[in-house]
């Protein structure tokens, strides 16, 4: 994904210049890497961000108007599009726990292995929806060890085969006030239903 002379750098050009056209012809998905894939869905109000979420919420009120940066026609470059919105669920008058969403564009064009290697911390989430139809070019990380106290999910976007930027959905949460409120707190949501609720975010890269 991510050789001695003229004459055999040509061959090489040509072999992978026909390999390429075989591709095409025979019908292959494209990879991660030549494939539309997706990107972020553009919401621009708290309540766009609450409905598409509305699912994997309950319980969960929108604390807040959000933070979000809109300039530029996104998708179309350059733009500047980020933000994020909180969510409180007040558990029994006492103990509350805190959910948080951020997407952001324009992240650089780092690969999985860059990514994964800049945070010892992480660890990648294996799913069988991503890396294939219609998610190709996603990938999910996440702490090695998520707990009731601090937990964090990261949807990563590569969009290197349409020249532009990375993007990223993270998903957040933590429970107060105090470490007393533990046994009342909520455990973390599993792997499979954080990306389940970050794939909401996202839609259909459309290259016409």
């Amino acid at each position: 994904m991510k050789h001695t002379r003229t004459s055999l750098i040509l061959l090489f050009a040509t072999l992978g210049i026909l390999s390429i056209h075989g591709c095409k012809k025979s019908g292959e998905r494209p990879s991660d890497e030549t494939g539309n894939g997706v990107r972020l869905k553009h919401l621009t109000a708290t309540g766009q961000v609450a409905a598409a979420l509305d699912a994997y919420m309950q319980g969960y009120q929108a604390a807040g108007d959000g933070s979000f940066t809109n300039t530029g026609r996104y998708p179309d470059v350059p733009h500047s599009y980020y933000y994020t919105v909180n969510f409180k669920w007040d558990i029994d008058g006492n103990a509350y726990a805190w959910r948080s969403i951020s997407s952001q564009a324009g992240m650089g064009k780092d690969t999985k292995a860059e990514i994964l290697a800049g945070d010892p911390d992480a660890e990648e989430v294996l799913d069988g929806r991503l890396g294939k139809p219609p998610y190709e070019n996603v990938f999910a990380i996440r702490y090695r060890d998520n707990d009731k106290d601090n937990w964090w999910y990261e949807l990563h976007l590569r969009l290197a085969h349409i020249n532009q930027d990375n993007q990223v959905i993270s998903f957040s949460g933590s429970f107060g006030p105090t470490e007393n409120e533990e046994p009342v707190a909520p455990e973390p949501p599993s792997s499979a239903v954080a990306i389940s609720a970050m794939l909401t975010l996202v839609e259909p890269i459309d290259t016409n």
